[in-house]
């Protein structure tokens, strides 16, 4: 397995091929992401755009986030739903969520700017790890609370499973983890996909 990237990616369409670094995509006034000054110099160093050519559809941008982690710090602050207490603190005046230490920045308020402006969220969980880490939990109860109606939760990866028990078991567990932290009566669909 590929090891899991740091960065916030910005996939867009163009007429060459041209990859530009966080500061001079957040310092260009016609690129809409002046906002995320407000997360910090740790998050502005890791975004990245990629404008590619020859991509089939002209009219979309594509934001991938870092994969979700799961450390002492995350599994240690995750909030439960009930709970009344969300994120951790303050330093240097920007908001700070209990994966600050991980990141060195808001990763969860970044979740909820993105999740804010974009038309379609794909959450993506892969079949050794379906749903567990800390910060997924954490992301899914508070960035992405309100967004059921475009979020789509994926299992990715289906055609790695040698038997449909492997299968089975991955995505009744994807669903169990699922299920304690999505306040609904019903489990949203879970899609799958394969490499």
């Amino acid at each position: 397995m590929a090891p899991t990237d740091d960065s916030f990616t910005i996939i867009a369409p163009g007429p060459s091929d041209i990859d530009q670094d966080g500061p001079s995509i957040v310092g260009d006034p016609d690129m809409g992401f002046a906002g995320l000054r407000h997360f910090g110099p740790d998050l502005i160093h890791h975004t990245q755009l990629k404008i590619r050519s020859g991509l089939a559809t002209p009219d979309f941008m594509l934001v991938d986030s870092p994969g979700m982690i799961d450390s002492p710090h995350a599994a240690a602050n995750y909030q439960s739903p009930s709970s009344h207490v969300i994120g951790g603190g303050y330093k240097g005046g920007v908001p700070r969520s209990p994966n600050h230490l991980d990141r060195g920045y808001d990763f969860g308020g970044v979740c909820r700017w993105y999740a804010d402006r974009a038309d379609v969220i794909l959450l993506f969980f892969d079949p050794d790890k379906p749903g567990t880490t800390g910060e997924t939990l954490s992301v899914l109860t508070q960035p992405l609370a309100g967004m059921d109606h475009k979020l789509y939760i994926v299992l990715n990866k289906a055609d790695q499973f040698r038997r449909i028990q492997d299968f089975a078991r991955a995505y009744g567990s994807l669903c169990w983890n699922l299920s304690k932290v999505i306040p609904r009566k019903d489990l949203p669909r879970i899609y799958t996909m394969c490499l």
